[in-house]
Formats: C-alpha cells, sequence, structure tokens
C-alpha cells in the first residue's frame, strides 16, 4: 500500500456501501472516491468490493483487510489526537458540530464575538443531527442534546432541555373546545396532552414549530427554540416536562489544546448566562 490515506477511503466506503456517501462523509468528490479505490485493488491485486443491489458489498478479501485495519487506523487517529492536543498554539483551527436549531437560537451570537475575540483562530462550524465522532477527530468540540454522552468524550453538562406546550397567538384567542394536537415523530411530544386530537406529525422540530407558528395547534417544543419566539406563546396550564441534557464535548487528547480550550469555556459561559431561558425559567 502506497498511501495510507487510502485506508480513510476503504472503510468509509466499506461502512456506508456507497461512493457518494463515503465522499460526502470525507468531503471529497464521487470520483476521486472511485479513482483512489480502483487503485487501491489495482495495488493490492484483488477486489475489494462486489457491486450489488443494496451498495458496494465487501469481498472476503476485503472483509479481512477491513478487520485487520481496525487496530492500525485507531492507532492512526490516537496519532492525530495526539499532536493536535500538543499544539499549543491559539491560531488554528478548531471544528465545532452543534444541531442547527441550538446554533440559531443560543449560539449565533456567543459564536459571532467569539470569533472577533480571537480572529486568529479559524473556526469551522458544521450544522447536523449527527453525533459526529470525535475519536477520529469528525469534530474537535460538539454541542448536543442527549441524556448518554459517548464514553470516549469528556466535557460538561450545561442546562437540561425540557420541552413545554406552546401556541400561536391567534390560535389562543380562537381556541377550540377540543385542541389540535402538533406533534414531533418522538415520543414523548406524540401523544395529546390537555383535551386534544391528534392533528399534525413532522420529523422536524422546525418543520412543527413553523406548523404553530401559523395557528394550527398546540403542541411542544424544546423551550430552548420557543421562549424567545415572538409568534409563539407558552401554555402553563401544561408542566414542563423532563426530556434530555445539552452537553459540550470534546475527546481527552485534545482537551488541553488552547483554541479547543477557548471554546469550551466561551460555549459554557454562553449556556450559563442563557440556562434559565434555556430550561424554561425565565420570568
Amino acid at each position: 500500500m502506497k498511501n495510507w490515506d487510502d485506508l480513510r477511503i476503504f472503510r468509509a466506503m466499506a461502512k456506508s456501501r456507497s461512493i457518494r456517501a463515503a465522499a460526502a462523509e470525507l468531503k471529497t468528490t464521487h470520483a476521486t472516491v472511485s479513482r483512489r479505490v480502483r487503485a487501491l485493488e489495482d495495488d493490492l491485486g484483488s477486489a475489494l468490493f462486489e457491486r450489488r443491489k443494496e451498495g458496494y458489498v465487501l469481498t472476503a478479501f476485503g472483509q479481512s483487510m477491513m478487520d485487520l485495519t481496525q487496530s492500525v487506523t485507531a492507532g492512526v487517529e490516537a496519532i492525530d489526537r495526539l499532536a493536535f492536543g500538543q499544539d499549543g498554539s491559539l491560531a488554528g483551527p478548531v471544528r465545532l458540530s452543534v444541531l442547527e436549531d441550538l446554533y440559531y437560537k443560543v449560539l449565533a451570537d456567543p459564536l459571532d464575538s467569539f470569533m472577533r475575540s480571537h480572529p486568529m483562530i479559524e473556526l469551522a462550524i458544521e450544522t447536523t443531527s449527527n453525533f459526529r465522532d470525535v475519536n477520529r477527530r469528525e469534530a474537535d468540540v460538539i454541542v448536543r442534546i442527549t441524556s448518554d454522552p459517548p464514553e470516549q468524550a469528556v466535557g460538561r453538562k450545561v442546562a437540561d432541555s425540557p420541552l413545554a406546550a406552546y401556541c400561536s397567538h391567534g390560535y389562543l384567542r380562537n381556541r377550540p373546545v377540543v385542541d389540535r394536537w402538533i406533534a414531533l415523530d418522538y415520543p414523548p411530544t406524540v401523544a395529546p396532552l390537555l383535551n386534544a386530537r391528534p392533528a399534525f406529525l413532522a420529523n422536524s422540530l422546525t418543520v412543527v414549530a413553523d406548523v404553530l407558528r401559523r395557528g394550527q395547534g398546540i403542541g411542544l417544543l424544546p423551550c430552548f427554540m420557543a421562549e424567545r419566539d415572538c409568534d409563539l406563546v407558552r401554555l402553563h396550564e401544561v408542566d414542563l416536562i423532563p426530556d434530555k441534557e445539552i452537553w459540550t464535548l470534546t475527546h481527552v487528547d485534545i482537551l488541553h489544546n488552547p483554541r479547543v480550550r477557548l471554546l469550551m469555556d466561551h460555549l459554557y459561559h454562553a449556556f450559563s448566562d442563557q440556562r434559565a431561558r434555556i430550561e424554561g425559567r425565565a420570568e
């Protein structure tokens, strides 16, 4: 094997069974992944994948190689983390992964001030609902709503994230005898509360919030999303519903990188300043 980076491409394609998905994960092109895999197969003198209806499936040789590369890949990732953790410079990149709703509702202004205060730090922000792997340095810092942070991550719980009931001002003024229940496809929000009938189900908090703003009914949202939304009003007749927690996380190997440390501290203070609102306790 002439290029250890080929291992990353091979493993990404083996896990996803898709050239396109592997290219998206590695932030490269479909053509590059295809070309590098063909070159690797030529170099090794054996096919690694078979193309089937379900995607690219490992051959027997490819599966053996996948098993053997596990420890090699883990070692390379550990060296990468160690080198980044030993980097003592305040100038350079740091990657943050955060839920899009948390970015817009809580972190947009604090991260703007972070960039203004530390112009030599190159902040890369990815908004995604996927849990990025800090072992593989898919992100240096992650902000997630979870009740079970991954074991390999270290960090702090920065707030609880309870749910509360909301509707539009117009809906409240003309509230029907039997309410319309607007739900997220998430167990704690599906069963109607109060005297309500199911009217709408979506798989996105953003969609649920939009439908509520349009006066279509009552539904549950995280307090961090809705407490300052001028188009929504909270129904205090429904008690706060405990749900998950908000965590800021990184890997122990890179915790003392000064850029990571600065960002983690800034995030902690950003959540502390807004914690009462996030937890639905603001007056």
